[in-house]
């Protein structure tokens, strides 16, 4: 299994793109997040879709009790207006600072064993400072399925 055909080639994250902007790239890749980079081009963190939804979506109280809420929360969807709203945001607040990040150079046990290490499904791949692109969990179920 080479490394190089798991990597999804994404656009990255900039200072004062919108949540849509992040939203639109990491979905038309089919990735959860895409790396934040800053004026000098470096990885500084990650615009995670399930940390924005999460942030702007779900109040805490939800999350904590989320084993006893029912199927009928009557008001407590995600209204239209609210949703164009979020998306208008500057991703910029979100970031997250710790980054998985593996070089091209790394075996895929490697790969594994830092996306459990820090609780993730997804890292970027780098080259000599340069970004390559995302590998997913999925990528890599896939790659052992033999499917592409």
């Amino acid at each position: 299994m080479e490394i190089s055909n798991l990597i999804i080639p994404t656009g990255v994250a900039r200072p004062g793109m919108t949540v849509a902007e992040v939203f639109r790239e990491c979905v038309r890749t089919d990735v959860p997040g895409i790396p934040f980079c800053g004026a000098d081009g470096c990885i500084r963190g990650k615009a995670s879709i399930r940390h924005i939804l999460k942030e702007k979506c779900i109040p805490d109280f939800m999350v904590k009790h989320s084993h006893l809420l029912g199927d009928q929360l009557g008001r407590l969807h995600i209204q239209e207006e609210h949703a164009r709203e979020v998306l208008a945001l500057p991703v910029d607040p979100f970031v997250l600072p710790q980054v998985a990040e593996a070089s091209a150079a790394s075996p895929i046990a490697k790969i594994l064993a830092i996306m459990e290490d820090l609780d993730t499904t997804y890292l970027f791949v780098t080259d000599g400072g340069d970004y390559l692109g995302v590998i997913t969990i999925m990528g890599i179920a896939r790659a052992m399925l033999g499917q592409r």
